[in-house]
């Protein structure tokens, strides 16, 4: 309890959660200050995309963590706009397969960009062994949350 009788949070979940939302929001602001089309959530899908080639809808699901109503809901905005296309799965006629258009892979190289330089400012204030000290960490956090 507080001075003033109220709960506290949970400190890790607390400052974590902190943390994340504060990076989206600084992210989300850096891209509408470039008028960037996209928002962080639909740039998760996006960049999937870009780092790992065409793949299927729920390979995002998968990959990303995200529940398929959400990740289908960002498919379907980007195709409306021009920025992926949808193709029905050669192999699997009940799959289908999402892939960058043109445009999608130069909003990609953009955001990839715009994601290096914020990173890079991130880095930029933790010394060599603290970077190393803070991958560790996050692994160590991230083994702890993943379901075996």
């Amino acid at each position: 309890m507080d001075q003033h009788n109220h709960p506290i949070p949970p400190y890790m979940i607390a400052q974590i959660g902190m943390v994340s939302n504060r990076l989206r929001r600084e992210c989300d602001k850096a891209f509408r200050d470039q008028g960037f089309p996209l928002e962080m959530d639909q740039l998760q899908v996006l960049l999937s995309l870009y780092y790992s080639g065409p793949t299927s809808q729920q390979e995002i699901c998968s990959r990303q963590q995200r529940d398929k109503a959400s990740v289908n809901r960002t498919v379907a905005f980007l195709l409306k706009n021009n920025i992926v296309k949808v193709e029905q799965d050669i192999n699997d006629k009940r799959k289908t397969r999402v892939e960058l258009t043109e445009y999608g892979n130069k909003l990609s190289i953009q955001a990839n960009a715009v994601l290096e330089k914020f990173d890079a400012a991130l880095a930029a204030e933790f010394t060599d062994e603290e970077k190393k000290q803070f991958d560790n960490l996050m692994k160590k956090l991230i083994s702890v949350v993943t379901p075996m």
